[in-house]
């Protein structure tokens, strides 16, 4: 008998990579985030497939399930060996979690394997990464790579190089942990740089650009060591770099938007060198999805260029799932919105659901949406954290 794979949704894994203790309890927020969207892996899990939830609103599953016959299985409680586990990131946390609920520990990785991940998680990498395209591509004008800040007087020392600057913890992601800063260093951007240097062991500095387009590429690690460029993402942040939402296009209608800016040829070589970084760096230490974000900034001469290794987020990503939600249950051609939210109040993220679902009518055909609004987890009164999309 096919041995099902396991789908495991864990936001909280940046946080827990960060603290790196079995035990780790993420804040309330990260925990009711979890809980909200704890079905999202019904749309990028592969077949024979299971998604452990406590609770899961079956009238909301049996609908998706008329209308789009990919979708796969949900499970109350572990009751199977599994082949393969997809969590959305590899942490002692969820792997404690996971031991907890019977699975196996020879399904799961090892300690020096979790450290391999976690040293592939920092921020480091997305520096090397940069470095390398910079000796292989000598031809293209990249800014400089992140350094690595170890002092509060080395981050000071960094301010004055250039007139705007981005100081990043080494472990975080979607847009958390970071600071813009101008000139000289606030008393409560100081106290974090210290908070950070004393528990991560420094911070990581880069010259603010002037960003026009955010967009990543994404990869998958495949068990034989080979790295697969698996699509593109096209993303929209708020002010402060926390994500927001991701357009949901074809990969070649993205092309057609990054293209204003810069050549193909020149994206599809940075993409090429990115896949011999990645070969010599994580094959066989990692298996999974991962995404490199990029950006497109204006230069002081009016000029386009690209920053190609921003951020390195050694998991799967919300731009991944992006990918595969368009590629899987979007008519080819359409074009939408893939939006997370958070309700502020009990009941506000309902009511919204309920405007929406009047007023954008989805239209499946051939389990591909045509148009129209879906919610990708269940909504109710008690439900502060949606994803949803909405496709023209």
């Amino acid at each position: 008998m096919h041995k099902p794979s396991l789908y495991i949704f864990n936001p909280q894994h940046d946080l827990a990579l960060a603290n790196y203790s079995p035990y780790y309890q993420a804040p309330k927020s990260a925990i009711i985030f979890a809980h909200d969207l704890v079905l999202l892996p019904l749309w990028y899990a592969s077949t024979h497939a299971d998604i452990i939830a406590e609770t899961a609103d079956l009238n909301w599953l049996s609908e998706q399930k008329k209308r789009f016959n990919q979708l796969v299985n949900i499970n109350t409680k572990n009751s199977a060996e599994y082949q393969y586990i997809q969590t959305w990131g590899w942490d002692p946390g969820v792997r404690y979690n996971l031991l907890q609920l019977g699975v196996s520990q020879t399904c799961l990785p090892s300690d020096e394997a979790l450290n391999k991940i976690k040293e592939l998680s920092h921020r480091q990498l997305a520096a090397d990464g940069m470095l390398y395209l910079q000796n292989t591509l000598r031809d293209i004008n990249f800014p400089e790579p992140a350094v690595r800040l170890s002092t509060l007087d080395a981050v000071m020392n960094f301010t004055t190089k250039h007139p705007e600057i981005v100081l990043k913890a080494p472990y975080s992601g979607s847009g958390k942990g970071l600071y813009w800063n101008k000139g000289s260093l606030t008393k409560s951007l100081s106290g974090w740089c210290k908070r950070t240097i004393a528990k991560q062991g420094c911070v990581m500095g880069e010259e603010a650009l002037n960003k026009i387009e955010n967009f990543a590429m994404e990869f998958y690690s495949n068990e034989q060591g080979h790295i697969v460029f698996s699509g593109y993402s096209l993303f929209q942040t708020d002010d402060g770099g926390i994500y927001k939402n991701n357009f949901l296009l074809s990969d070649k209608a993205i092309e057609s938007v990054l293209e204003r800016y810069i050549a193909l040829d020149t994206l599809h070589s940075i993409r090429h060198h990115l896949i011999e970084f990645f070969e010599t760096k994580i094959a066989g230490h990692y298996q999974g999805y991962f995404g490199v974000d990029m950006f497109i900034y204006k230069q002081v001469d009016e000029t386009f260029a690209i920053n190609p290794c921003v951020e390195i987020n050694m998991r799967m990503t919300m731009g991944m799932v992006a990918r595969l939600f368009y590629d899987h249950f979007v008519k080819l051609g359409k074009q939408g919105i893939f939006t997370i939210e958070h309700g502020l109040t009990e009941g506000a993220l309902s009511k919204k659901h309920e405007i929406l679902t009047n007023k954008y009518p989805l239209i499946v055909k051939d389990s591909k949406i045509e148009s129209g609004y879906l919610s990708l987890c269940p909504i109710n009164d008690g439900t502060f954290y949606s994803v949803s999309v909405i496709i023209n």
